[in-house]
């Protein structure tokens, strides 16, 4: 390898600077502080299911997972209460939102004299609305000074202690915003937490903040009382909410204006689930097509995806095995890598984004890559987003971003118009079918910005090695490596 072969590089551009929006006036909520908001709702409530998911998955482990959902284990608390050797997920579920820099704001501090839960949780208020579940919380400087609101709306479900009829009344008010009389939907919050609303907007005031400083999150049915507020926020509370942020994950409406971000996994069967508010034969099967503000092609590559026999059964909201997709702890993780990707600038709201969520004994032989279920055609570049754990990345014809995470991970793709991104560090990596015209970026990668210093031939292969990570081109002698398409920062 010679000199001029590999020159030094120039560190890259690449940032992760930019907007999930596809308009400039599109508003963007701050993801990781809507998507802490909307976990604490749930209070860590499927806790016991994502780690019996990860550890046994939905194979000849589903057996396994189930009972983790329901008793938890010594790592993880399932939705049955009390078990003594269950570790504390009330607890773990505030530590995580206060580490994201928010704290629940007292139904005392606010002076309302609604119903509240020990936990502080706020419930609906009016003659079948009384299952809803809301939370407020506050962010402060370090004197101790109000600065934002947050406003979090649960989804459907209830209090361990309540689970099953708390969730019943939700799946009623599911129904009727579906089925039910008109407008059902666009009411719900006003309907639900009209009071509630009204009290946060005078204490916001007394503390001299406006609706610009409050951000609403929920998912699922929260997600629709998310849309809800959005559509109310003119009209009632003095207009107090007309500006704030609005973000919503998995809802199955959309807000008739441009306030709502709705975000959700094209294979999460309840996300758009009605058109607008409507019922009609597609929201029982597939119902992706694309709306003004949701995103329409982010597919959560879960056990249910990959799974050929799975996929046997319809794609269906009737159909309990797709809800793999809609549980809140795979929307905080899959999400945050996306939005934590290096590629995040080149995104917009309607990109093609496979995000690995695969269980531990599937991602040991599973290949992640967009197999473009129970969709429209996917069109244009694809996003590939690895986990922390070893994943099998496959590409496809196309242009495709490929970023493996964490972990000792394995990709091949064959098509010579691909870039693979490796950031900070990112284990011991395989590229199987790397081309000439690929692009290698690295981002905080150990040592220098000189190729030279970290290529070297070994057998057939070449390896980039940054301190105790590296990058093998299987396959690859050194010449077959092209310098201007590498990049590292």
């Amino acid at each position: 390898m010679s000199a001029s072969r590999i020159p030094t590089l120039a560190p890259s551009a690449f940032s992760a600077s930019a907007r999930f929006a596809a308009t400039v006036d599109f508003p963007t909520p701050p993801f990781p502080d809507a998507t802490a908001i909307t976990l604490y709702t749930y209070h860590n409530l499927d806790n016991g299911f994502a780690v019996g998911y990860q550890q046994h998955g939905l194979g000849l482990g589903l057996p396994a997972t189930l009972v983790g959902a329901l008793l938890g284990s010594t790592d993880s608390q399932g939705v049955i209460p009390g078990i003594p050797w269950n570790p504390d997920s009330e607890k773990a579920a505030l530590d995580a939102v206060h580490a994201a820099g928010w704290t629940p704001i007292s139904a005392s501090a606010l002076g309302y004299g609604g119903k509240v839960d020990a936990r502080g949780t706020f419930f609906g208020e009016k003659a079948g609305y009384t299952t809803a579940q809301a939370e407020v919380l506050g962010k402060y400087d370090d004197a101790g000074k109000l600065l934002e609101i947050g406003i979090g709306f649960r989804g459907t479900s209830g209090p361990r202690e309540s689970l099953i009829t708390d969730s019943i009344g939700d799946l009623v008010s599911d129904l009727l915003a579906a089925l039910g009389p008109k407008d059902y939907a666009k009411n719900y919050a006003g309907e639900a937490f009209g009071g509630l609303l009204k009290t946060v907007a005078d204490y916001a005031g007394a503390h001299g903040l406006s609706g610009k400083d409050v951000l609403v999150s929920g998912h699922s049915l929260g997600g629709l009382a998310v849309n809800s507020m959005a559509d109310l926020s003119t009209s009632k509370w003095a207009g107090f909410y007309k500006d704030a942020n609005y973000l919503a994950y998995a809802s199955p409406t959309q807000s008739a204006g441009d306030k709502v971000l709705n975000i959700g996994y094209e294979n999460d069967p309840v996300f758009r689930a009605l058109d607008g508010s409507a019922f009609n034969l597609s929201s029982l099967g597939v119902h992706d097509k694309p709306h003004e503000s949701t995103t329409d092609n982010i597919v959560s590559f879960n056990d249910h995806y990959a799974s050929t026999l799975w996929n046997v059964l319809p794609f269906s909201i009737a159909n309990l095995s797709t809800w793999v997709s809609h549980l809140p702890s795979a929307y905080g993780d899959g999400m945050t890598r996306v939005l934590e990707s290096g590629f995040y600038e080149q995104m917009t709201r309607d990109s093609t984004i496979i995000v690995a969520n695969l269980s531990d004994p599937a991602r040991a032989h599973t290949w992640v890559q967009d197999l473009n279920r129970n969709a429209e055609p996917h069109k244009g570049n694809t996003f590939i987003i690895g986990s922390d754990g070893n994943d099998l990345i496959q590409g496809g014809k196309g242009a495709d971003f490929i970023e493996g995470g964490k972990g000792n991970d394995t990709i091949r793709d064959n098509s010579g118009h691909n870039t693979f991104l490796f950031s900070g560090h990112f284990g011991q990596d395989r590229i199987i079918g790397y081309q000439p015209t690929d692009k290698l970026v690295f981002q905080g990668a150990d040592g220098s910005t000189d190729l030279r210093d970290h290529a070297k031939a070994v057998g057939a292969d070449t390896v980039l090695s940054f301190g105790a990570d590296s990058v093998t081109l299987v396959g690859v002698g050194l010449g077959g490596l092209w310098s201007e398409g590498v990049l590292i920062s």
